[in-house]
């Protein structure tokens, strides 16, 4: 009966959310910038909601990231630190009546977002309106089990697109010391459609939403 009933809250709870649907596909134009090496890649990833709950957190909708990763790009990684180089990964977003929150990709070349602020909208939120998070890195995350990451985000603007509204947030993380910077523009019909980032090392990433 309690399992019953956490199904049912959980479920009723994913009612509120209309952007990220079952068999819905979000395509990303990413650029990466390697600031050591003076690299840069321009690559696709997709997200894809499954419709299903992630079995490793069942408040969170399921979702598979798709890495449209070019041959050439592991080698020219491959003195940099990565999760692992995969194609694709499930993971988690959160949908509800109070915030839209997802796990960014993070495999890859796309390894500092593990410590960078995740994409984090808050509902009924004004512009200069602020929020924190801290998030707990669990396994697989190599040298970074068991480590926390603090997160600070604030509204900058709210406007009109042509058929949606638009949020932008400024958000930076602390990690061992470490700051990262990043920007995220929310759409509340398209979900986010930018995702800007400036690590501590000097490299950079952007995430544009092509669909």
């Amino acid at each position: 009966m309690k399992t019953l009933l956490i199904f049912l809250i959980v479920f009723f709870d994913f009612l509120d959310g209309q952007i990220f649907t079952q068999d819905k596909e979000f395509i990303y134009l990413v650029q990466y910038h390697q600031n050591k090496l003076n690299l840069t890649t321009n690559e696709k990833i997709s997200l894809t909601i499954t419709g299903n709950l992630w079995k490793q957190a069942i408040e969170q909708k399921e979702a598979i990231w798709q890495y449209h990763t070019k041959s050439k790009t592991k080698l020219l990684f491959k003195d940099q630190f990565s999760l692992g180089w995969i194609p694709t990964d499930t993971t988690g977003i959160i949908e509800n009546n109070k915030k839209v929150w997802i796990h960014p990709p993070r495999n890859n070349q796309y390894t500092l977002t593990e410590i960078a602020p995740f994409p984090d909208f808050r509902k009924n939120k004004n512009v200069g309106d602020s929020y924190s998070s801290i998030t707990f890195m669990g396994k697989g995350l190599g040298p970074w089990n068991g480590e926390k990451v603090k997160c600070n985000y604030s509204v900058t603007t709210i406007g009109k697109g042509i058929e949606d509204s638009l949020w932008t947030i400024k958000a930076t993380s602390e990690f061992a010391g470490k700051i990262n910077n990043c920007e995220f523009i929310f759409s509340d019909i398209r979900g986010f459609i930018s995702m800007s980032y400036s690590f501590f090392n000097g490299d950079s990433m952007t995430m544009k939403l092509e669909n």
